[in-house]
Order: structure tokens, then sequence, then C-alpha cells
């Protein structure tokens, strides 16, 4: 598959800032590649990515220069054999290394720089790394590639577990150190551990099948839900994609049947739905592609739905979306649209939804990127739009009306310390009920589920 390995390294020369990596292609992205090619690009991608940390003190370990003194060129090709190697399972020693010493040559890296790859390839080899059942003792020469099994080699790699334990989980869990130890900090070490693990598994694709469209889990409907490899998950009205994305699940998706979204991302609305009369307006502060306000259009078909967001494309997908559904309670309107008219548009609401922006700590094994890009994050600036946005919804809610403030962080500073300090400042709010949910830590994928956190607000 030379035109996949190609297309990766052309991302990965591109990656020349570690705190910053190169975004995926969107699925609708023309890369002139076959589906087993793009799926063979995807996972070499996103594969890197996502182990790029273990993958460099591996590599580190095979040489006999400092790491950064490479080219970043270099580095990238040899993430792409290593990641080969030791990660892709079907892949010959002989293919992987062959292949990315060709890359080098064809792509006018020197004679020098062929010759490099080819030996630390070979000399990660002579590691013998094999499959073997976990255990759950950390060591040297062992890493965890899930919850059953890990990769072992024939010596010592990475950090002494005992005498630097934060240095070594980043460098087998595929971490920035500080991240690590903020985890570490808050859910103490073995728990990190696990979370950090949990990280590293391909996401599992799950769907809401939401109530108009209810596509039953016993009998395949004529649409194809048998083709798209749909297997129904622990959750109610929630379903796995056991084969991952394909053509027949695309067309069910545009067409309304179903829409992307995780179990614990729908958890806000689902328990407010059960716990109160449905209300009349609701706002829905940063709808973005508006998976919660399809949610909310489902659950409450009879409220006026008002979503707003910054970005007025997503806005325009969401309008589309409603559309083809067949929705009519949706009115998309402009965060400026909003402000101008007092945010009202004709009185305060009985429900808003503040989903705001934050840190993605509870979806890392999704939005891979987001692992190295945390030790620079501005979280005081992101704390305080946070609170921002729970000040503006505040404003805009009406008399004893609900405030749902959600995030898909599992950090405290971005949810029960943020909300407990905002509610000290407004205490015409109360809370009725927060839930924080972490990862799921099993390899079971249809009880799998991403971390997140809400709380339900209520207007005195």
């Amino acid at each position: 598959m030379p035109a996949a390995r190609d297309i990766t390294l052309f991302y990965l020369r591109r990656w020349t800032k570690l705190s910053d990596p190169p975004q995926l292609p969107e699925r609708s992205a023309n890369l002139t590649l076959s589906p087993q090619d793009r799926a063979f690009f995807v996972d070499l991608l996103s594969g890197i990515i996502r182990w790029r940390g273990t993958l460099d003190a591996v590599i580190a370990s095979r040489l006999r220069q400092p790491l950064d003194s490479l080219q970043h060129n270099i580095r990238a090709l040899l993430w792409l054999g290593a990641y080969q190697l030791l990660f892709q399972r079907g892949i010959t020693d002989y293919a992987a290394i062959d292949t990315t010493v060709e890359l080098a040559k064809k792509h006018k890296e020197t004679t020098h720089a062929a010759g490099l790859v080819n030996a630390v390839l070979r000399n990660i080899t002579r590691l013998q790394p094999t499959i073997a059942p976990r255990t759950t003792t950390l060591s040297r020469r062992t890493l965890a590639l899930d919850f059953a099994t890990q990769l072992t080699f024939n010596e010592d790699i990475f950090i002494a577990p005992n005498s630097n334990p934060i240095a070594h989980l980043a460098q087998v869990r595929s971490h920035p150190v500080k991240y690590v130890e903020h985890l570490r900090n808050t859910y103490g070490q073995s728990q990190t551990s696990e979370l950090l693990l949990r990280n590293n598994l391909r996401p599992t694709i799950t769907l809401r099948n939401d109530p108009w469209h209810r596509l039953p889990t016993d009998e395949p409907p004529s649409g194809g839900f048998e083709r798209a490899a749909l297997a129904p998950h622990a959750t109610p009205n929630f379903l796995i994609a056991s084969e991952g994305w394909n053509p027949t699940l695309e067309s069910l998706v545009q067409k309304g049947p179903l829409s992307p979204q995780d179990p614990t991302a729908a958890k806000p609305i689902q328990t407010f739905a059960a716990n109160n009369p449905p209300p009349a307006t609701i706002l829905d502060l940063c709808a973005g592609m508006g998976t919660k306000t399809v949610q909310l259009a489902a659950t409450f078909p009879e409220a006026r739905i008002v979503a707003t967001d910054t970005n007025s494309i997503v806005l325009g997908m969401l309008e589309t979306r409603a559309k083809t559904l067949g929705i009519k309670n949706i009115q998309t309107l402009g965060v400026h649209a909003l402000a101008c008219s007092g945010g009202k548009q004709g009185g305060s609401y009985d429900l808003i939804l503040a989903d705001v922006p934050c840190s993605n700590t509870g979806v890392f094994a999704k939005r891979i990127q987001s692992r190295w890009r945390w030790p620079t994050l501005d979280r005081l600036a992101l704390a305080k739009l946070q609170t921002q946005l729970l000040a503006q919804s505040a404003s805009l809610l009406a008399p004893g009306g609900t405030l749902i403030y959600s995030t898909c962080s599992i950090d405290p500073a971005e949810n029960g310390e943020l909300v407990k300090t905002f509610l000290t400042a407004n205490p015409s709010l109360t809370l009725v009920q927060e839930l924080l949910t972490l990862p799921s830590l099993t390899a079971d994928e249809t009880a799998a589920h991403d971390g997140g956190y809400f709380a339900i607000l209520r207007n005195k």
C-alpha cells in the first residue's frame, strides 16, 4: 500500500511542532485512495499520533545520538516504520523496514538518512517484541496494548516505574509528562494508569437511534442496517458500528435514523427529561453541528428550540440536518443576533444547555491530538470562557428555569470546582444534580463510553 504510506508521511512531515499534531482529514476528503488503502492510511496516521510518546522511547533506545538531534523528516520516517513493526498486525518486519527505507530514498533524504532508518528499525526487531497476556505490574520491558494484552521486549526499554512513575507512564501510555502528573494528582497512580491506557484504545463508534426514525435492533430494515454492521450497545437506544465506518452507515446518518453520539454525551438531556416536565422554550448556547440540538428536538418535539454558535458554518450544517430530518422546531441564530435581540427571542428560556468548550480530557481516545496540546493549553483562559458562558446562560434563564452545564472533560477544575465557584457568586441559582462520568475501563465494546460531566442548575 505505497500510496497510503506516502500520504501518511506527507502529514507526518508537517508535524514540526510536537505540541501541535496534524489534523486527520475529514471522511469526505478526496485522498485518491481505495477503501482498503484509506483504512490503512487512517490507522497509520491516527496510530502514530496516539502512540508517538512510546514510539519515541523505543526509537531513542536504539539511537547513539539524542532523539531531538534528528532532522524532523527522519523522525517522521522512524515513527512510520516503528509503528508498523510494533502495533500493526499483518505487516511483516521485512515489509515495514523495506518500504520505509524506500520512502526515505524516494523523498530524496540523504543516503545516510536511509541507512540510519534501516539500522534503527532493524535494531527494533532485535528487541523481539512479543504479544502476551497483560499483567498489571509495570515494567521497563513491557507495554500494555489494551486491557487484555501487552507487548514484551527482551531488554529494558523504558524508565524504571519505581524510580520515576510519572515519566514511566508518560512513555508506556504515550501522554505528555505534565498531563500524566496532573491526572495522577487527581485520580491516583492506579486509576491514572488505566485511564491513560483507555485513551490508547481505538475508539468505538456509537450512534443514537432517534425516536422518530427508531430502527428495530432485532430486524434489519431494507435501508441496510445489516450491511452497516450495527449491534446494540448496553445503553438503550444506542448502537455500535462493530466494523467501523462504512458507506451504508454514512447513508443512514445522512438520512436521519442515526446520530453519532456517545452515551455519556447524551446523559445531560436524558437526565433532565427523566425528572422534569417538558420545557416550552430551549436555548442550545454552544450548538456546534447540533448533535445535542437534534437530541433536544427528539426529546421535546413540542418545544421551541433556538440553537446558536460562534461558527456560522456549523450552524448552516445544523440547518441542513434539521431539514433532512423534517424537524421544524429548531431555529438557528448567530451569536451576534442573539446578543442584539437581548438573547431572548420572545422571552427568557425554560431550559438552557451550555455544552461549553473544554480541554477534551474525557475524549482523548477520539480526539487524539488533544493530549499533545494539553500542556500548552491556556486553562485559565478556558475556565474564564466557561464561566462567562455560564453567566450568559444564567442571564437568559426564565424564573424557575433550568440550566444544564456540560463538558467532555474529567478535570475537576472545569467541572465541579468551577460550578461551585460560580454558584457562590450567583446565589439565585441552586445545584439540583451533578454527575462526573469517567471513561469506561473495559474491553467490552458494547459497554464503551467516554468521560464527561454535567451539572443541572435551577433558577430560584
